[in-house]
Parts: C-alpha cells; structure tokens; sequence
C-alpha cells in the first residue's frame, strides 16, 4: 500500500504523547511492509540528524511552514488549522491507497486538489474541544484562557465537518467511541496507542518517584506543579526523591529551573533526547493530571518502561487499565501519599507483578493487530 501520513509537528524525537504515537505507528506501518511518506508542519525546520533517523521509515518528507497571524484568531475556523493553511497548496505528485490525518489540525490538507487517496483517515487523538476547555481550566493567564476557550468551541464544529469527510476514524480512546456523535460510529474503530518497544523489566528497589510531561502545555505543568505544592514535601522517607523530565518547547529552559529550583529532593532534566535512564533510576510514575482528554500516552510509555504507575483517573481514562490491578488510582494529596508509601513498602514480587498485570494487559490489546486488519481488509 502507499500511505501518506499528515501530521501537524514533526514526530522525532518524541517529546510529547502525539509524536509517540505516530512515530511509533509510523515504524509499525512500515514492519507490516507499507510505503509511506510524510507530510508535516513546523514552524522551523527539524535537525538534519533527526531528518535522517526519520529516513528510515519513510520514503519521502515534505516539511510544510506553520505561520500564525493576529488576524487568524478571528478566523472562524481554529488557529490550529489555520497556521496550516499551507498544507493546502503541497504539490502531492502520487496516488494513495490512505491518506491518514494525524487529528483535524492537519484537516485543512482535504482542500488539497492534489489529493488523491482511495482512503480517508482521520486519529481521533483527542476530543479537540473538549481538549481546549481542559486547558482553559490549567492555564492561569486570562489571555491563553480566552484562546483556549475559543478554540475549544470552534473545534466543535470543524472537528465534526472533517469526520463527515472521512472514511474512517480510527479513535485513541474507545471511551472516545461512546461519545462522539451517533452518525459517526460506524466509521470507527479504537485502535489502541502505538506500542512497539519491547517491555522493559526495572529493579523497582528504590525510592525515586519519575513525571515526564511536556512542561510547556499547560495541563501537564498544572499536574506537576500541583504534585509538588500538594504532595512532594509531605513525602519524608529516606531517599525519596522526584525527578522531573520534559521538553520546553518554544519556551527558554531557564523559565522552568527557576520554577522547580525552590523545592528540595528535586532532579530537573529539560530536553533529552533519551529518556530510558530515568525510567531505570526510577520505581513509580505520577501522572497527576488535573485537566485533559482522550489517552495520556505518557501512562503508557510509564507501563512500557516497567514502573508502577500512580495516577489520577483523568491521566489514566481511556487506557482499559484496571486500578490496584494494574495501576494504583490517586486523585487527593492523601491518595498520592498513601499509594506512594504503599508502593515503598511492597516487596519487589508484589511491585513487579502489578508491572506485569499492566504489560500483559497492553500486550493483549496491541494496536497492530488493528492496523493489520485496518490497511488489509480496506481494500
């Protein structure tokens, strides 16, 4: 098959849940033997060493320029889209079996008369509405409120004109499913995050408590920030310690360290590339998110990695995993507390077999499987 994917950043390194999953489906579309080629949009031109790993994967990479203008915020369709207005005009020189839309932000490529794909896909990452509301609610300056606010009602309508055009929606979240409007349910399927790593097994004999997030979306420095007002200083065991691992985006790392350097027991790292050390100097995972929707990848990648994952229902909805089974469930100060000590105090068979219950329970809902079947039987 001959599969052009469009996505609205470019997928390596991974910094955040969406550039997994499509940087993983992307080596998943290529071992089951596709041809695929990339289009995606930056507002500056990725690293040539990055270029090159991406390479593997890909037949072709087109970069599209993302430019926003004051006057797009008055657009009636969201900025999201609008910055992207240039996916309108790439010249697509070949025929595709599918062309799969990594989330509506890229829906503007449709108006593309150089478009010509048997197939249109869209992955549904999020409800996008619902996203922008949740982080209105995390974001404390009124102006990105109003932004949030307002692109979180023009997705409303722009999310649904874009599914109404395609011919299948392939939903991170099978809660997801549920929600989104009758008419399209029987163009949907869940098809789970991208997993394709081999599992990795930890020591799980410390006391080292990890959070990766991409620190400049407001939702996750909300969930961290509020870990460490609310919880961390009232952890007082003896070699406990939190390390905080993220990319800052377009915002300066020094903003960050200065945000973290006043509390204690801290370890900051901004904007590595390789992240697998902290997993293994690490025995819990916190995703105490507040604010969000659709799947936090980042729970996955924790589960992947062989940490005990503790996490608010909101960062662990949509993942199928099955609470003090697979994951212990905190929402309160006193959650986070009690299942931390809980975990310190478990002896590594009883840590390690939550890990597993977690690893199998991912294993057996594989998304490639899907995909197989998804690519295959289309056509």
């Amino acid at each position: 098959m001959k599969i052009l994917i469009v996505a609205s950043f470019f997928p390596y390194p991974p910094h955040f849940g969406g550039a997994f999953d499509v940087l993983e489906r992307i080596k998943g579309i290529k071992s089951l033997g596709h041809d695929i080629d990339l289009v995606c949009t930056c507002k500056e031109f990725p690293e040539e060493k990055n270029v090159v790993f991406l390479k593997q994967f890909i037949n072709e990479l087109i970069i599209v320029p993302r430019k926003n203008k004051i006057i797009n915020l008055f657009s009636a369709k969201p900025l999201q889209v609008i910055s992207r207005k240039s996916l309108k005009k790439v010249a697509l020189k070949k025929n595709y079996d599918y062309a799969i839309l990594e989330a509506e932000s890229v829906g503007i490529i449709l108006e593309n008369k150089y478009l010509k794909a048997s197939q249109i896909v869209v992955r549904v990452h999020n409800n996008e509405s619902d996203y922008f509301f949740q982080l209105a609610k995390s974001t404390k300056k009124y102006i990105e409120k109003l932004y949030y606010y307002l692109e979180g009602i023009k997705y409303k309508k722009y999310s649904k004109a874009i599914f109404e055009k395609a011919d299948r929606l392939w939903f991170i979240s099978n809660e997801e499913i549920k929600n989104c409007h009758i008419l399209f349910r029987n163009k949907s399927i869940y098809l789970p995050a991208s997993v394709n790593e081999v599992f990795v097994k930890q020591e799980l004999s410390n006391k080292t408590v990890l959070f990766i997030g991409a620190l400049f979306m407001p939702n996750n420095l909300e969930a961290i920030m509020w870990y460490l007002q609310n919880v961390h200083f009232l952890i007082t065991e003896k070699n406990y310690k939190l390390i905080i691992a993220g990319s800052t985006g377009d915002k300066e790392p020094i903003i960050f360290e200065d945000i973290f350097k006043k509390y204690s027991n801290v370890e900051v790292l901004l904007n590595r590339s390789d992240l697998s050390s902290y997993y293994s100097q690490s025995t819990i995972f916190i995703n105490p998110m507040l604010h969000g929707a659709g799947v936090k990848i980042k729970s996955i990648n924790a589960i992947q990695n062989g940490l005990i994952l503790i996490s608010s229902k909101i960062g662990a909805e949509g993942t199928g995993l099955v609470k003090n089974e697979m994951y212990l469930e905190a929402d309160l100060p006193e959650d986070f507390i009690n299942a931390i000590l809980k975990t310190f105090t478990m002896n590594i068979d009883t840590r390690q077999k939550m890990v597993d219950n977690a690893q199998d329970f991912l294993t057996q809902n594989n998304y490639l499987s899907v995909l197989k079947k998804e690519i295959q039987d289309e056509n």
